[in-house]
């Protein structure tokens, strides 16, 4: 596949390290040839990098297979999740979640993505509700315009809320971005 033909989402190998592109732009500058400026995250260390490739740039593409997996427990040996059709239990290291950890519930639905038999990464649903754990009390008349405060969810997550929210109330969190939607 040529670099043009990148989306986000898409998992690649370059060096025998996988990437999930997060975003694939092309730029073209008069008179010189069009590049792809192409914005990955490590599967494995969860860094993030940024390439530079001429449009035509071939790329490896990985084809990955989704399964459903139901988070079980954690212990010293892993994350325990279950393949909800073949009920193989399947333990991951914290290196391979990375801080998708913070939406890990007990008997959540999750999807992994899976290549020649090994789990490279997970996806959690797209919200998901957690309830408030910590936070700091929020005065009417504080600011000026919208204000948020920091809150600890029970997860471990800290995100910005509204003052409104108070501690043991249950808010939903895009995972996608680490951000308060609503109030639940």
């Amino acid at each position: 596949m040529d670099a043009i033909d990148l989306k986000p989402g898409m998992i690649i190998e370059l060096d025998g390290i996988f990437y999930t592109v997060i975003s694939a732009v092309h730029t073209h500058a008069q008179q010189r040839r069009a590049v792809i400026r192409v914005k990955c995250k490590d599967l494995k260390s969860g860094k993030t990098n940024e390439f530079v490739w001429r449009s035509d740039k071939p790329v490896n593409t990985v084809y990955v297979e989704e399964i459903p997996l139901t988070y079980l427990f954690r212990d010293s040996s892993g994350f325990h999740f279950m393949n909800t059709t073949t009920y193989e239990q399947i333990v991951l290291p914290e290196e391979i979640l990375g801080d998708k950890v913070f939406y890990l519930l007990e008997n959540i639905e999750v999807v992994g993505l899976v290549h020649e038999a090994r789990v490279l990464d997970i996806k959690p649903p797209i919200f998901i509700d957690l309830k408030v754990v910590e936070t700091e009390p929020g005065f009417k008349g504080d600011t000026v315009q919208a204000a948020k405060k920091p809150a600890k969810l029970e997860t471990g997550l800290s995100i910005q809320v509204p003052l409104f929210v108070n501690n043991g109330d249950t808010v939903r969190v895009d995972t996608r971005t680490n951000e308060y939607v609503t109030r639940v």
